[in-house]
């Protein structure tokens, strides 16, 4: 594997944690895997079970997607051409926005809303069921997801030609977080709101230092590939 393709590798499975402790899709996910719990009785381990499958559904989603996406994008020869020779370009302008938005350079963030009611799947939270709704949470997307995923992660799978590896990789991002707190639930539900601010101040720094971090490489490939200045 190229060092191109481990920092991207690197920059999507980072981007998905990043997205998993924004606002919006934590108070998600939370709220999932909180229902979650007083719908599987007295049995720990199956909170943790179905909070895993809930994972999975999320990751599933995000890798369907990316695939079909970036499959169906590489296929126009003409797309694939302009990727392989102006790839490095086209990216540079993609991250620095990025970078921008992660800092709120266009306004504060709008958190976006729950288009899914996990009261939907009332008591049928079982295996299918906990699967089912990670992948329908994941279809919900927030502003921050959207923008990161579709501003990022997409653009950057087709100019490595990674229809599969690079969205698997930002799926299983989002999902790591999302365990951690099926592990909270699993031990208590008291642990979650501990859990909860733990994520929230790792967000506040890690945010802000991974938008600097897109704005930088985004900067570094700008003087490099179109102006030539180093």
């Amino acid at each position: 594997m190229s060092a191109e393709l481990w920092a991207a590798a690197i920059t999507a499975l980072w981007t998905g944690v990043i997205t998993s402790v924004s606002p919006c899709p934590l108070a998600t996910n939370i709220a999932a895997l909180t229902y979650i719990s007083k719908h599987s009785g007295s049995h720990r381990a199956a909170v943790l079970l179905q909070g895993g499958l809930y994972a999975l559904g999320r990751a599933l989603a995000y890798v369907l997607i990316g695939f079909l996406l970036v499959k169906s994008l590489l296929s126009a020869p003409s797309f694939s051409f302009f990727m392989q020779k102006y790839g490095n370009q086209a990216l540079s302008p993609v991250l620095v926005l990025a970078g921008m938005y992660m800092l709120d350079m266009f306004g504060q963030s709008f958190e976006g809303f729950n288009l899914f009611n996990p009261s939907k799947f009332k008591a049928r939270a079982g295996a299918s069921a906990s699967l089912l709704m990670g992948f329908m949470f994941a279809l919900a997307f927030c502003p921050i997801s959207a923008a990161l995923y579709f501003g990022v992660i997409i653009p950057l799978a087709a100019k490595n030609s990674s229809a599969f590896s690079l969205p698997l990789l930002y799926g299983l991002g989002t999902a790591l977080p999302v365990i951690g707190a099926a592990v909270a639930l699993d031990l208590g539900l008291k642990k979650v709101s501990v859990i909860t601010g733990l994520a929230g101040r790792f967000e506040k720094y890690a945010r802000p230092a991974t938008g600097w971090v897109f704005i930088a490489c985004g900067v570094y490939l700008g003087l490099k590939y179109i102006f030539g200045a180093i």
